[in-house]
């Protein structure tokens, strides 16, 4: 008999709301992370209002709320020919009483890993998973270290990997890598970086197209300030995303901002395992969940909100699941089917629109939206990625694509 119907390996938004769908659902979740929390994690720290809608229909929004953070009501897009924009970030969920948030993962994390203590998650920290354990090619429990040393081992119906970009899981039970779906992101937090008024800022520097830079303002005097760029590009162009960054702030556009700005700490870089519904992410008494699935959506570089989407539809295959006799790569099936239909058409729509940024298209969608207020909300999800596939964006991308030439 095992010790838990499910283990979760790794402790960010995947992990803990993986662990709290399955515990409510009845299922017996220990939850490990290797890390002594609270813990810093590199991240741009914002919360999109899909992400929003989410936490909030599992009733979490309220005490998200309750801990430091920054709401956000609208973006200001900074194009290459120095045109810009404002536009309001359009809410998901209207029984949501933020369009946006900014929240510093150290306090996320926290807060999500003491809900998921809240719903009987058994939670253990300060833990280095080694090995999965495995017995004819089926996952059924993990062995590793707790702080000090101490070795530990624990069995489970199913294993669930949510520990990064470079899952231990993944990588134990011999899953495809691709490398060719990946970016590069890097961050910093600054301290009185000028003209802040709350608004999340996306700048495109031609230097760094298709990608973009950040600032993202937290609830401290700090902004967090960063770059993404895809990997095939970085490769491509010998690009150092450190030194563009640099760059990028010291250029006559944002240079006068960074006058009295302080940096705080190291600028850290990451790995982001871009989403493609290609991508397994399930096998025999194990699924992958958030980065270590690879749902980094190509365009907007967010893997929050789809990290939380993998959670609830892991939550709900756990479930029936673990319910059953069977917990092999058959009776986890609808995992990934369901997930791919939920969110494989947002990320190829994104890998389109990663195609039109050109500075030539980024200004024109610019103006667009400052000439057509009501289309703005719109326009700025073709800007940021997160526009939804439909035949007007078909057309208009059509549009774009030509006069953009």
């Amino acid at each position: 008999m095992s010790d838990y119907d499910v283990i979760v390996v790794g402790a960010g938004p995947a992990g803990t709301c993986t662990a709290i769908h399955a515990a409510r659902q009845g299922l017996h979740v220990l939850l490990l992370d290797q890390k002594k929390f609270p813990r810093e994690k590199t991240c741009g720290d914002a919360l999109s209002s899909l992400a929003i809608a989410e936490l909030n229909s599992l009733g979490l929004l309220p005490r998200l709320l309750e801990i430091p953070h920054t709401p956000v009501q609208k973006i200001t897009y900074h194009g290459a020919d120095t045109s810009s924009v404002t536009v309001p970030i359009l809410k998901i969920d209207d029984t949501a009483s933020e369009a946006g948030i900014i929240c510093r993962r150290i306090l996320l994390d926290a807060l999500l890993m003491e809900i998921a203590a809240e719903e009987e998650v058994e939670v253990v920290d300060w833990c280095r998973i080694t090995e999965v354990l495995v017995k004819g090619g089926q996952a059924y429990g993990v062995k590793g270290e707790r702080g000090g040393g101490r070795g530990v081992s624990w069995t489970a119906k199913v294993v669930v990997g949510a520990d990064g970009s470079d899952s231990l899981v993944a990588r134990q039970m011999n899953m495809p890598r691709y490398p060719e779906y990946r970016a590069l992101a890097v961050r910093g937090y600054f301290r009185q970086v000028l003209g802040i008024r709350g608004n999340i800022e996306v700048h495109f520097p031609e230097e760094v197209l298709p990608g973009y830079v950040w600032f993202h303002p937290t609830e401290t005097s700090q902004t967090n300030v960063g770059l993404t760029i895809p990997m095939d590009v970085v490769k491509d162009t010998n690009i150092k995303p450190k030194q563009a960054l640099k760059r990028a702030l010291a250029s006559p556009e944002l240079k006068e901002r960074f006058a009295f700005a302080e940096q705080m700490g190291e600028i850290e870089a990451g790995v982001l395992p871009v989403g493609n519904p290609i991508r397994e992410i399930h096998g025999n008494g194990f699924i992958l969940v958030g980065d270590a699935a690879g749902l980094v959506n190509p365009c907007s570089s967010d893997g929050t909100t789809n990290a939380i989407i993998s959670a609830r539809i892991a939550g709900e295959v756990l479930a029936k699941t673990c319910k059953g006799e069977s917990w092999d790569e058959a009776a986890l099936r609808e995992y990934p089917y369901y997930l791919w239909k939920e969110i494989g058409p947002s990320l190829e729509m994104g890998g389109r629109l990663l195609g039109l940024r050109t500075p030539k298209a980024i200004g024109s969608l610019i103006r667009s939206a400052s000439r057509r207020p009501h289309n703005a909300g719109w326009i700025s999800g073709v800007l940021l990625g997160s526009a939804l596939p439909s035949t007007d964006l078909d057309d208009f991308l059509s549009y774009i694509n030509f006069f953009s030439k």
